[in-house]
């Protein structure tokens, strides 16, 4: 037969022991606590700023060649920037300023490595003592176009009613 278990205390229930070496919380838990930041899309972080290889690709296809330097970069830039915002801002992924940050930085580290690797051209042939310099270049300036591109996004989906 089973038996009830005893009542509590008068009182209520005893406290747990406090363990000393845990972080004890102090007053209300804040909202930011109980509502989590969504994580962010790694997959399409990384697929994005694969898009930037499209820069070196129009100069080994020998596209750059034929339609001439301004036409590339804004053709280049055009495809790439409405690639990002159309998955971001129209995709509803979550927190996409920093999501295209990512992106960028991810970009200019793809063409770090394909300047590295296969000597595609991207940095002019990068010196070992020049690395530290470009990788600041395009990454940073990876991450600019991609804080510009996410902000874009965010107002995509704000007027979407998404966030």
């Amino acid at each position: 037969m089973h038996t009830p278990p005893p009542p509590p205390p008068p009182g209520g229930p005893s406290p747990a022991p406090r363990d000393p070496h845990r972080p004890q919380a102090r007053g209300p838990v804040p909202p930011a606590a109980q509502h989590p930041r969504p994580p962010i899309v790694w997959q399409a972080v990384f697929g994005l700023g694969a898009l930037m290889l499209l820069w070196p690709l129009t100069s080994l296809t020998g596209v750059a060649d034929l339609i001439g330097a301004p036409a590339r970069a804004i053709a280049v830039m055009a495809v790439i920037g409405a690639a990002c915002v159309g998955v971001v801002g129209l995709g509803g992924l979550p927190r996409p300023i920093l999501t295209l940050v990512l992106t960028g930085m991810a970009g200019g580290g793809y063409l770090l490595l394909a300047d590295l690797f296969v000597g595609m051209g991207v940095a002019g042939g990068v010196s070992a003592l020049a690395v530290p310099f470009v990788l600041l270049e395009l990454i940073g300036g990876g991450a600019l176009w991609g804080g510009l591109a996410g902000l874009v996004a965010a107002g995509v989906q704000k007027l979407r009613g998404v966030r």
